[in-house]
């Protein structure tokens, strides 16, 4: 047999009810023709219920009047085997509601048994949805944060942080100015170094309007002495020695300090430990980048400077047009690696590949990083020249104090004291430039712990 449904029209009702009911030829609808809802037939009580008809057969007449809406419980038809009266397409009608108030048209009584129940609108009542403001943007076309995020999670770091990034600073560069004074006075003649600069001072007294005639050998002589320690190429192997222990220390400061930065601008615990722990393995990776970025740099300049002499020896004016656009070509391209690899100075603390990382992370923002760092360094430079300009005045006076002596190795050992002072205090500062990276480098991680944008494009606020 057949499994197809019967085709829309009207059938006999199948709740038994009498009347006929509008088979949509998918199911049952509310249209019902022929019997009221409340021409109920009376049966009785302890009759069995009568099992809903179902269409069988569908070759009957379909009446030519529209139905009408008299929703009742629809009963689904399993065989279609009823005939079909035939008439037009249904028309609804629906039965006119009681005349009533038009506030309590407006009204949807509460709901039976339960008194706390929010009414409901009315069947005519329209649907409006409750308004809402337009909400503000919470991130900037970039994609990052607002300036006022950057310098929250600076306050941030500041506040819970200042203690082990000064300590952790100081430490560091006070080891260093150790070791360059110890190499200093291992290697430098004092006593003739000073009488080199005396000669220098009377020289200029007595002819202030010529200075210092350059060969003169008495003073050629004091400066031979106070550095005879050592050979030329053991001077320039020795300079090249303190220059790479600057730049370790510099890895090791900038690796630790952000590490205890993006742990305190993430609102996690901060902690000397981790920070010393950065400082040595991170920076190492920072270090072997600092080499990189610095050996292509040089060769850069390096082919600018043979290039501009080749063209010189071929014209001085072409020489002179090509180093000056060479030069602004240089300064172009180390701004553009500053915006598209700052953030490497914080990836690195927590994994390898950092250049490739910050490349690919700053695609589509390059302004708005080089924007943040450029507005953090100005504003980091400022405080840094007043705090030290502040705290070296105890240390200058001392110096001062102590020029009065005639004890020529006594002024040049306050000087380098002064310096043992004023280096680490000015390197530890130093580090407050790179708090500033710390907040950009959030808004481009997706590492959960510390990225400052979720996935649903809002900043993620931390306590």
């Amino acid at each position: 047999m057949s499994t197809d449904l019967p085709p829309a029209g009207w059938y006999p009702n199948p709740d038994a009810t009498g009347g006929l009911r509008w088979w949509s030829g998918v199911g049952w609808t509310e249209y019902t023709r022929g019997a009221p809802a409340s021409a109920t037939p009376e049966v009785p009580a302890d009759a069995p219920a009568p099992a809903p008809a179902a269409p069988e057969t569908w070759q009957t007449q379909q009446l030519d009047t529209e139905p009408t809406a008299q929703v009742t419980e629809p009963a689904a038809p399993e065989t279609w085997q009823t005939q079909q009266l035939a008439g037009p397409e249904p028309t609804t009608q629906l039965s006119e509601p009681a005349a009533q108030p038009v506030a309590d048209q407006w009204a949807q009584p509460q709901a039976a048994g339960n008194p706390w129940a929010q009414p409901q609108p009315a069947w005519n009542q329209p649907a409006y949805a409750p308004y809402q403001p337009v909400a503000k943007q919470p991130l900037t076309p970039s994609r990052m944060r607002p300036l006022s995020g950057m310098f929250s999670d600076i306050g941030r770091i500041v506040r819970r942080g200042w203690l082990p990034i000064l300590g952790i600073s100081v430490a560091i560069w006070a080891a260093v100015s150790a070791i360059y004074v110890a190499a200093v006075m291992a290697t430098v003649d004092l006593t003739a170094l000073q009488r080199g600069v005396d000669l220098i001072g009377a020289q200029a007294e007595n002819n202030p309007e010529t200075g210092l005639a350059a060969t003169d050998p008495e003073i050629s002589a004091a400066f031979r002495d106070a550095f005879a320690a050592l050979s030329p190429s053991g001077w320039a192997l020795l300079i090249t020695a303190l220059i790479v222990l600057l730049l370790i220390a510099s890895a090791i400061q900038t690796a630790a300090v952000n590490r205890v930065g993006i742990d305190a601008a993430a609102g996690l615990p901060v902690s000397w430990g981790a920070g010393w722990r950065a400082g040595f393995t991170a920076g190492w990776r920072l270090l072997g980048y600092y080499i990189l970025l610095s050996l292509a740099i040089g060769l850069l300049w390096t082919a600018a400077t043979l290039l501009v002499v080749g063209l010189w020896a071929l014209s001085p004016a072409l020489g002179v047009i090509v180093g000056i656009l060479g030069f602004l070509a240089l300064i172009a391209v180390s701004v553009w690696l500053t915006g598209r690899l700052i953030p490497v100075i914080v990836q690195v603390v927590l994994g390898r590949k950092a250049i490739s990382w910050s490349w690919r992370h700053t695609k589509g923002k390059f302004w708005a990083v080089l924007g943040r760092y450029i507005l953090w360094s100005l504003a980091a430079g400022v405080i840094v020249n007043v705090i030290v300009t502040v705290l070296s005045i105890p240390a200058s006076l001392l110096f001062l104090g102590t020029a009065a002596s005639t004890s020529s190795t006594t002024q040049l050992g306050a000087s380098l004291v002064l310096s043992v002072i004023t280096l680490p205090m000015t390197m530890a500062l130093s580090a407050v430039t790179f708090l500033g990276v710390v907040p950009i480098w959030r808004d481009l991680t997706d590492d959960p712990q510390y990225r400052a944008i979720g996935d649903d494009g809002l900043p993620i606020a931390v306590r």
